[in-house]
């Protein structure tokens, strides 16, 4: 079985998309499956002396529910990093929350960040979609896939990416190949 994982790491929604093939069986593939982590924000008002333990046991339940599904092993990991134009919200938590992943992740298998201007490649050839736009554009090329949000149309343009750099068919325009070929893929997963 072959594995790919495509993960758009957030404290308050994570997306998850993973992608299997098995192959000599009925049903190789490729299967997706996705899913979503949350955590509920804490309130205004919350207890700043709570703050600090509140927003680890966040951190904890988005890890859990993130690596719920995953298998022991995986063939490549792709996650998204850091926004650095983002303004809003407690990036200091969501780095955290990306790096825990990224740790129980090489566990596992190799591990990819892709900047959010590579993933939004699948909504347009300059990497300036917005999230709306890589969603429509995901749902458009992978209809079968259950694509509820933002958070899980980025998952499962992250796990196409990986798929695409381990030889597997998925379409891909040129601008994305481009592109992603000035990523620091690990070398382990060059396509055969």
């Amino acid at each position: 079985m072959t594995v790919v994982l495509g993960i758009d790491p957030s404290l308050t929604c994570t997306g998850v998309a993973m992608l299997t093939w098995h192959e000599g069986t009925d049903f190789p593939g490729p299967n997706w499956s996705t899913w979503r982590a949350r955590s509920q924000a804490l309130p205004k008002d919350f207890p700043a002396a709570e703050v600090v333990p509140a927003t680890r046991r966040r951190i904890r339940i988005v890890l859990r529910e993130t690596l719920a599904l995953v298998p022991a092993r995986v063939d490549l990991a792709v996650i998204e990093g850091p926004s650095r134009g983002s303004k809003g919200g407690m990036s200091d938590e969501r780095a955290a929350v990306r790096w825990f992943l990224v740790d129980q992740l090489l566990a596992r298998g190799p591990v990819v960040v892709l900047t959010p201007k590579q993933r939004a490649l699948f909504g347009s050839d300059d990497g300036n979609a917005d999230k709306a736009k890589v969603r429509e554009a995901v749902r458009a090329q992978f209809p079968d896939v259950h694509v509820p949000d933002d958070n899980v149309a980025d998952a499962v343009a992250l796990a196409a990416a990986g798929a695409y750099r381990l030889g597997f068919p998925v379409e891909y325009t040129a601008h994305q190949i481009k592109a992603h070929a000035r990523v620091a893929w690990p070398q382990e997963t060059a396509a055969a």
